[in-house]
């Protein structure tokens, strides 16, 4: 998925019909046309959430474009900083990843990672062996797949009589946020005549497009908290001499977000830098 503008693409795999013949994807299209501009170097943006249970799960997300080289293959890449924390600033961060991402012309390709580096509160970053790697991208492109919201135009796909999902538009308006106010499209993803998700596009948002996203189904949301053009890189990188990360630590210590349920496991000792 083409980074900028994965939001717009998760709405479109939704939409019930191409985005030409649908009218709550033209509206989003037009909005993004005006201004929108691609990911730069500095580009960072960090988001809270919100898990429900009476504001007792809020944490924060934090991404950012902090350089740029060829990678190994020859391809222009950037390197793409992200950290989970409790706190908007992000001291002691919860969780740490740098990622060296390819980019066609000035998308960024999240499924084109030619290198990680992961660390934990208490754990120095490491970076991935090519096998745990290809192992990470493998899981995480099933996940994706599995979590696909399904096309009623596609003929594989069996729906329960009367379920087809809708995606709807209001028209461009300006809303408030954490970041201040910013000029959005509202979107809503509808089954059944049940709201399942509202999410706020703005072209002013770098890197996501969003301002924000709520689940009303769960009482999750995100709401963009701050966001610039300065980004420098935070997380120091171990020497190239360091150990890697194996295949067989690979699942336990690929970082969980704060409030999910599966704990995120030590690495090895024997692994460890």
């Amino acid at each position: 998925m083409r980074a900028s503008w994965a939001v717009i693409a998760v709405m479109l795999m939704a939409a019930p019909a191409r985005a030409e013949e649908n009218s709550a994807a033209r509206e989003v299209m037009s909005h993004m046309a005006r201004g929108a501009r691609s990911a730069r170097v500095g580009d960072w943006v960090t988001y809270r959430f919100d898990g429900g249970a009476g504001g007792m799960r809020i944490y924060y997300w934090r991404m950012a474009v902090v350089g740029e080289e060829k990678d190994k293959e020859g391809r222009d890449a950037v390197w793409v900083e992200m950290e989970a924390g409790m706190h908007p600033s992000m001291k002691s961060p919860l969780m740490q990843m740098r990622m060296l991402v390819a980019r066609e012309g000035e998308q960024i390709r999240y499924d084109a990672i030619s290198r990680l580096f992961v660390g934990g509160p208490t754990d120095r970053p490491q970076e991935y062996s090519q096998e745990a790697l290809d192992h990470v991208l493998k899981t995480m492109d099933q996940e994706e797949k599995d979590n696909k919201v399904p096309d009623p135009e596609d003929a594989k796909v069996v729906l329960p009589a009367g379920v087809k999902p809708v995606l709807r538009t209001g028209k461009e308006t300006r809303v408030m946020t954490l970041a201040g106010t910013v000029t959005v499209v509202p979107v809503e993803l509808v089954m059944k005549k049940t709201v399942v998700k509202r999410m706020w596009i703005s072209r002013e948002i770098p890197l996501m497009q969003l301002a924000k996203m709520e689940i009303p189904g769960i009482a999750h949301s995100m709401e963009v908290a701050e966001y610039g053009i300065d980004a420098k890189p935070r997380m120091v990188l171990p020497p190239p001499s360091a150990p890697k990360v194996r295949l067989e630590y690979a699942d336990r210590i690929f970082p969980d977000l704060p409030g999910m349920d599966a704990p995120k496991e030590p690495a090895d000792s024997e692994n460890a830098p």
